[in-house]
């Protein structure tokens, strides 16, 4: 899944590379001219100790640019109380 997100940042005009941050890494930064991205990738965040695994390294990111969370999940959508936004891969992958 990882890979397909990639491929669709690349496709959309950002570069995508690889943060490490003090809690973590985080999966992609994408950048595109002045604006970044952070993004994590993940199958599920059903799991609560998988949740904070993937939102950890996002909330330790002290700027404003926006954070999100791509998952094939359905349900636990829509934005933390962090401002991070959970996002389903569908959704993303169509711009809807």
């Amino acid at each position: 899944m990882k890979n397909v997100v990639h491929n669709e940042l690349v496709r959309r005009g950002h570069s995508a590379e690889v943060g490490t941050f003090r809690a973590g890494k985080v999966d992609f930064v994408a950048r595109r001219a002045d604006e970044t991205v952070y993004i994590q990738v993940c199958e599920t965040m059903v799991d609560p100790a998988t949740r904070e695994h993937e939102l950890g390294p996002l909330r330790s990111i002290t700027d404003a640019f926006p954070k999100r969370v791509i998952t094939l999940d359905r349900y636990g959508l829509g934005t933390t109380s962090d401002g991070i936004k959970v996002l389903s891969a569908i959704d993303w992958l169509l711009r809807r």
